[in-house]
Order: structure tokens, then sequence, then C-alpha cells
């Protein structure tokens, strides 16, 4: 059985604001996919519980401290030499305001209304956040890419 690198192992957060019709959203800089807007996430550290992954992620990118969060999916992200795994969460009970704490990775943060979503979304990112709009007992997406999964400054 072929073990899974485990930098190809992260967590996304659907981030919403405090009436919950909005999605906090950044333009991705400087990294795979540049250009397009993503919710708060990254890699888990060796070691790392993915709750953890999600506090350290959310506070390192937005400043937010979540006071709770809940598993909403995960999504297999496949490209043609590697496969990411995104395990989603959700929070809508946060501390703090929202900052820009990476600006060599993301543009800026904003608020998107559910019903007005850019189209414009990374795949993974937007299928966590399709996830919120139409939840189901156990969510899991797959989407398959044509091109090579390749980061700047990998290690």
């Amino acid at each position: 059985m072929e073990k899974m690198d485990e930098k190809f192992v992260g967590t996304m957060v659907v981030v919403l604001n405090k009436k919950k019709d909005k999605v906090l959203l950044g333009k991705r800089i400087n990294c795979f996919a540049a250009g397009t807007l993503g919710v708060p996430g990254g890699r888990a550290h060796r070691n790392e519980k993915l709750e953890a992954t999600v506090k350290r992620e959310l506070k390192e990118e937005t400043s937010l401290i979540s006071n709770n969060f809940k598993y909403i999916g995960v999504v297999r992200d496949v490209y043609s030499d590697n496969t990411f795994v995104h395990f989603a969460y959700l929070c809508t009970d946060y501390k703090g305001e929202v900052a820009l704490m990476e600006k060599d990775k993301c543009e800026g943060w904003e608020w998107y209304l559910f019903n007005k979503l850019p189209k414009n979304i990374f795949p993974a990112h937007k299928a966590a956040v399709e996830m919120c709009l139409n939840p189901k007992k156990e969510n899991k997406m797959e989407i398959f890419n044509k091109k090579k999964l390749m980061y700047k400054n990998d290690s």
C-alpha cells in the first residue's frame, strides 16, 4: 500500500459572518492557484491534530480565534502527479476582527454573500463552501484536475 505524503494533507475553514449569510474569502498570491479566491487553511504539520491545524491556520492567516468549529467533510483534490486531501471545517463562532496576516500569500480578505459568490474560487475550497450551503449527513467530494500540483517553496 502506498503511503500518502503528509505535505498533501491539510485543513480548510469556511468562516461565516455573524448573520451567517456571508463567507470569508481571500485572494491567493505567490502560491498554487494564485489569483483564485480561497478560504483560510493549510497543511497539517507532522503529528499535529487536524483541529489544531484549523485553529493555527485560522489565526495565522486572519487573526481570528475560533471558539468553536465543526467538521463538514473531506475534499480529495486529484492532480496528474499527486493528490491533496483537504479536511473541511465550518467556523461561525470566533473572536477578533479579520486582518491580513500573511501578506506574501494573500492579497486581502473579504466577505461574500452566499447568493453572490464570485466565479474564481479555488475548486477544492468552492467544494467546501458548497458543503455548507447544501449540508448532507456525509460530505465528500473528489475533484480531478489534469494539471500538475506544484508548489513554490516546497521543502
